[in-house]
């Protein structure tokens, strides 16, 4: 193997390890998300449930700006400096100290903003308290990013999985405990805060025993200046993406009654499942990306964003089968009442299918000094989702906020490539992509006649069986790309 095969093949690796342990802690985090919310919904209803999922809505929502980027910041510059630890050190106490700022102050507006937030959407009497004690969260789980973020940047995959598992475990205990207990959205808001406490506690005391990087003060003004000049878009991003992302959640709340947030929030939940796969490999692409960039590797980055982007497009396909055709079954399984939200899980797999197929596009961006694009990217679809929702919601309800939003998470996703492609020469589509398309057609079909004798839950997990195991069969027929045999091969030999 050559010295350039070598180096993309332990960049593949390095992606490859952050996507399969990502995978790992997915699952974990989803079984919990799974769980917690088949608790809720089970024993407070979709009204109550509705309640708690609007309230965490919210907080996600701000919780993208209250670390003013320093998250994303602190991946490029830990991984692009590997050689100055003293520098290292200096960006994680700056990283620390603004998320530790901002988050508090945003913390203060939201807690003090409860009344007006619930007067404008749902109306709920329990909803101002439960909003103002999940606002106490806040500080702790935007901190949370930052240790995540470190161990993003120095490529440890191990340590961003257990930070990623840790939390939501924490928040199913809690709010388990609670719900036994006896306490309704209140009891449930004050157990969700203190898991948060609870995991940041954890997963610092974690970070700080893993490495020896140690938060340090006295970061010079330039440096600070170059940090923020790339941080700061990085937020003003944050905040579109919200717009095109969550608002939708918002606006239905504004509109519809607490209940439809409830239908709309699990079946926009099922849909995200297809965006696991991008979502690890972007954990340890970004920072892959900007050491191939700093040193010129323009070839071998080029490689690399094509591979993980078939890798992306081809896990997304298998998992879009099960939540297309059985997807009545599977909402059936929160209650009969989620059932009615249908046809916002079709419009938003495709909507997660187009963001597949995109691969890693923005990290890219922002990895190769074009946050400001990104950040237009943001804010530039993100005020159009917010004008199709107010005209798609009040004309067709739920399906006009699914349609909104998936068909601008498609368009953006689209303009992300050609971009990519401009501004970087990169391009990550090959022949090959038509190998999971067919492999996808051969398992639906499958899975299609299998509930024709079916039905209910069985048929979730048996035809979900049979048509992973008709696509993976299919693929493996038509026979598997090169890197991909030698990192198969890689990872038995490991396990021998």
């Amino acid at each position: 193997m050559s010295d350039e095969s070598s180096s993309e093949f332990r960049s593949l690796r390095s992606v490859a390890d952050g996507a399969t342990l990502h995978y790992v802690g997915t699952l974990v985090v989803n079984l919990a998300g799974f769980l917690l919310t088949l608790v809720l919904t089970r024993t407070l209803g979709a009204t109550i449930y509705g309640i708690y999922a609007y309230g965490t809505m919210v907080l996600q929502s701000v919780l993208t700006v209250s670390n003013f980027g320093t998250d994303v910041s602190a991946t490029r510059y830990l991984s692009a400096n590997r050689g100055d630890r003293a520098y290292q050190n200096r960006i994680l106490g700056l990283a620390y100290a603004t998320t530790l700022a901002v988050s508090l102050l945003v913390a203060v507006v939201l807690f003090v903003a409860a009344p007006t937030i619930n007067a404008y959407t749902l109306e709920e009497p329990l909803f101002e308290p439960a909003m103002q004690v999940f606002a106490l969260a806040l500080p702790f789980q935007a901190l949370t990013y930052v240790v995540s973020s470190t161990f993003r940047g120095l490529e440890m995959a191990v340590g961003k999985t257990v930070v990623m598992v840790v939390g939501p475990v924490a928040q199913l205990v809690a709010v388990v405990i609670a719900v036994a207990i006896g306490y309704s959205v209140l009891g449930v808001a004050a157990a969700y805060a203190i898991a948060c406490l609870v995991a940041f506690s954890a997963v610092f005391w974690y970070v700080l025993s893993r490495t020896d990087l140690r938060p340090e003060l006295g970061i010079s003004r330039r440096e600070a200046l170059d940090f923020y000049d790339y941080s700061a878009p990085l937020t003003l991003s944050e905040a579109g993406n919200f717009l095109f992302k969550r608002v939708d959640v918002f606006m239905v709340g504004i509109f519809l009654a607490a209940a439809d947030v409830g239908i709309y929030n699990v079946a926009v939940l099922l849909a995200t499942i297809l965006a696991m796969p991008l979502i690890g490999i972007n954990q340890l692409f970004p920072p892959v990306a900007s050491r191939l960039h700093a040193d010129d590797e323009v070839d071998e980055l080029e490689s690399v964003y094509a591979t993980v982007t078939r890798w992306s497009i081809t896990a997304s396909v298998v998992l879009a089968l099960p939540v297309v055709i059985y997807r009545t079954e599977v909402l059936a399984l929160f209650g009969p009442e989620f059932v009615a939200g249908t046809s916002v899980v079709l419009l938003f797999v495709a909507g997660q299918l187009f963001n597949a197929a995109a691969g890693p596009a923005n990290d890219l961006l922002t990895m190769t000094g074009h946050q400001y694009v990104v950040m237009v990217n943001h804010l530039v679809f993100g005020g159009l989702n917010v004008v199709l929702n107010y005209y798609l919601i009040l004309e067709f309800g739920l399906v006009g906020a699914a349609l909104a939003t998936a068909g601008v998470l498609a368009a953006m996703n689209a303009v992300r490539v050609v971009e990519v492609w401009y501004l970087e020469g990169l391009f990550a589509y090959s022949t090959e992509l038509w190998k999971p398309l067919v492999a996808g057609a051969v398992a639906a079909a499958l899975m299609s006649f299998v509930g024709l004798y079916v039905g209910g839950l069985p048929l979730v997990i048996v035809g979900s069986s049979i048509g992973v195991s008709a696509f993976l069969a299919t693929l493996y027929w038509f026979g598997l790309d090169e890197r991909d045999r030698e990192l198969a091969g890689d990872y038995i030999n490991m396990i021998d």
